[in-house]
């Protein structure tokens, strides 16, 4: 039950760390329950903010992308609509990695430039990267800091396979977000700003707390990361 309690809140919480405590005395099994307990009541606040969202963002899927729609059946991913465009010129893939962190498996950090654009689902543009300007991170943690799960759910694909072992953090697309796809999706709140109120976008556009987001990312290049 320990490894399973950390396996969830590796890729729950992004790789966020449990800092351990020296003491010889300290209670490990209360540790755990405590954290099974903050698993249990963190599931029963998405599903409820679930069942209030996930009819929305079905209907703004089939209304904006027809039969191009489609929806992450994924435990971990519930609720995620997206379309994809696949490149039209495939280049050898990119094979997403899995590092183990003191705090369980998570995925290896990687380099990526891209356009991107975030909208509400009025169609409002809070964010995007400047006209011929790609967005550059050596390191995708750093833009799953700003835009939280949704973004890492969707580059990565649903299982990784490796030392004999399957890792499942739960993406969208089979072998993972390629050079020269492009992704739009919507995802609920709680796999973006959750229940906080972000205003730090390009567009000086507010996103409140618990909306749905709408996302484009266009790959154009991806690699190993080149920084911490």
């Amino acid at each position: 039950m320990k490894n399973i309690t950390k396996f969830l809140m590796a890729f729950l919480c992004l790789g966020i760390l449990f800092t351990a405590c020296n003491k010889d005395n300290f209670d490990w099994d209360a540790y755990y329950k405590q954290q099974e307990e903050a698993i249990k009541k963190e599931k029963a606040r998405q599903d409820s903010l679930y069942k209030i969202q996930a009819p929305l963002l079905e209907a703004y899927a089939k209304e904006k992308w027809g039969s191009s729609a489609m929806r992450s059946d994924s435990s971990l991913s519930k609720g995620i609509w997206y379309k994809i465009e696949y490149a039209k010129e495939p280049a050898t893939p990119y094979t997403y990695g899995i590092t183990l962190t003191n705090g369980g498996p998570a995925i290896t950090p990687f380099a990526a430039t891209f356009n991107f654009t975030g909208e509400l689902m009025d169609g409002r543009v809070f964010d995007k990267n400047a006209t011929g300007t790609p967005a550059v991170y050596t390191n995708i943690y750093k833009a799953v800091e700003i835009y939280n799960v949704a973004w890492i759910r969707a580059f990565t694909p649903p299982v990784i396979k490796q030392d004999g072992r399957d890792y499942l953090p739960h993406g969208l697309l089979a072998k993972g977000l390629q050079k020269g796809d492009k992704i739009t999706f919507i995802a609920p709140s709680y796999y973006t700003f959750d229940q906080t109120e972000y205003t730090k976008g390009s567009e000086k556009v507010t996103v409140p707390k618990n909306t749905p987001v709408v996302y484009t990312i266009e790959l154009l290049t991806i690699g190993a990361s080149t920084s911490n």
